[in-house]
Order: C-alpha cells, then structure tokens, then sequence
C-alpha cells in the first residue's frame, strides 16, 4: 500500500513539475532561494517518491526521471515566455536521479 501511495504522489508532483514548467512564469512556485534550488528539490522530492514507489525498478526509475527532466525541460517550448536551457535539464536530471539513489540507499540499508 506505502508502495502505491509513493507512486501516486511521486507522479502527482512530477505534474506539478510539468504544470509549472509551461505555464506562464508568474505561476511558478518559488522557494525563495533561487530557481536552480527549486528545480533540484522538485526533482529531488519526484525522485525520492518515484524510488521509494519503484523499488525493484530503480534503475528504471533513473533512466525515466533523466528523460523527464530533458522532456520537460523542451516543453518549454511550447510557451512564448519560457526558454529551454540545457543546464536547466541538467539541474532537474541530477535532483530527480540523487533523489531515486537516495531512496534506494534507504531501501538496501534498512533490508541488510
């Protein structure tokens, strides 16, 4: 059931992600402490439930979330105030795989 539910909510934030990647940039939450930050921690956070939620896919997990954050990343596209950047992908990719690491971290220490 924990399983189900990390996946559900790992994947409700991932369309967060996507919600606040193409609206328009007045709708995209903020932190407070940069737009970097808040790329890695929604990515991380995604990550983190996506992991947890896909424990014997976590390889699977890493490859999704890199492809998401790239995807995502190109939708901005779509919107005439928005620019996609390369190192903006990569922010987003890095916070969602460490956030699919950690969770698997997690999930092998505490079995050994």
């Amino acid at each position: 059931m924990i399983r189900i539910a990390c996946r559900i909510i790992g994947w409700l934030i991932l369309l967060a992600i996507v919600f606040a990647t193409v609206s328009p940039i007045g709708l995209r939450p903020r932190l407070g402490f940069g737009p970097d930050f808040d790329r890695f921690v929604g990515f991380l956070v995604s990550g983190l439930f996506l992991g947890f939620g896909y424990r014997r896919r976590w390889l699977w997990a890493i490859g999704f979330i890199a492809v998401a954050a790239f995807g995502i990343e190109t939708m901005q596209y779509l919107t005439p105030d928005r620019h996609a950047r390369f190192w903006d992908a990569t922010v987003k990719a890095a916070g969602g795989i460490l956030g699919v690491l950690a969770a698997h971290m997690v999930l092998v220490l505490s079995t050994s």
